[in-house]
């Protein structure tokens, strides 16, 4: 397993972001379709940096932000009490992650210029 460190900024205050490519929790039933996920200040990846599209870096970072915007404890209480009210309600578990607020923001704004990242180790 690979990681690296992303340089503070301004607004990451406490501690530089980790990347870290080839995890395993990625082998666990629940998670093993998904590419990447944001645990606190650390982002994780499935597959190894050159498997790692600047779109979905760009998706994980956004959470990053929402994490920061509204603390860690909340953004995940919020972000699962919204996937169990969708899932509830939509009976399907791609429509309920999908109309996840937080999941929302991110898949519209992954896609926005000027939002590059540098990826040297």
């Amino acid at each position: 397993m690979r990681s690296r460190e992303i340089s503070a900024e301004k607004r990451w205050p406490r501690r530089p972001l980790r990347v870290r490519y080839r995890h395993w929790v990625f082998r666990l039933p629940f998670v093993r379709n998904y590419r990447g996920m944001v645990v606190g200040r650390t982002i994780l990846f499935k597959g190894d940096d050159s498997e790692v599209s600047q779109t979905l870096l760009r998706h994980e970072l956004i959470h990053q932000e929402q994490i920061d915007r509204h603390g860690i404890a909340r953004f995940y209480l919020i972000y699962f009490r919204d996937y169990l009210s969708n899932l509830w309600r939509l009976r399907n578990h791609d429509a309920a992650y999908r109309n996840i607020p937080f999941e929302r923001e991110a898949f519209e704004r992954e896609y926005e210029a000027g939002r590059d990242i540098d990826r040297r180790t």
